[in-house]
């Protein structure tokens, strides 16, 4: 039973970390391109900002200028693109786990800030309440997740 109970804590928080990433993604999107695109942060955007970020855009990956996107200047621009996006998210991540803002993160901030997570992880899976996840209360958890991501999978393809 010992073995179940560590081997269950162990899928909850590496399936945590996953789901957590999954759904920061997931939920930023959208937002955060709209945020990207609404120049003047009024919380509205018009076609207007819509042009000239995607002129803006363009114009960054048209690295010679010859108003023309080439495969290597479009690569060059994706990478670029991703890397730093990435970047804002683990800025984002390390500005939330440093709960004090000294630019810091002790043992403790980071403890807590997993002890959230498995928490809310622990009490999403633990069905029965009991303090204990078995193994077929981590497989249903698995089963909804999958579900979960099916629904979510369909209803981007519409």
């Amino acid at each position: 039973m010992k073995k179940l109970t560590i081997a269950a804590l162990v899928t909850v928080v590496i399936a945590g970390a996953t789901y957590t990433a999954m759904a920061q993604h997931h939920r930023g999107g959208p937002r955060q391109m709209l945020e990207q695109v609404d120049a003047n942060a009024d919380g509205a955007v018009t076609k207007a900002e819509i042009e000239a970020h995607r002129t803006d855009k363009f114009a960054s990956a048209d690295t010679n200028g010859d108003n023309l996107v080439s495969a290597a200047e479009f690569e060059e621009f994706s990478i670029a693109e991703r890397e730093r996006k990435q970047a804002e998210r683990r800025a984002k991540r390390f500005a939330k786990l440093d709960a004090n803002g000294d630019g810091m993160i002790t043992a403790d901030e980071h403890a807590a800030a997993d002890d959230k997570r498995v928490d809310r992880l622990f009490e999403r899976m633990d069905a029965d309440g009991d303090g204990v996840i078995t193994e077929a209360e981590r497989d249903a958890a698995k089963e909804a997740m999958k579900e979960r991501r099916g629904k979510r999978g369909m209803g981007r393809r519409g």
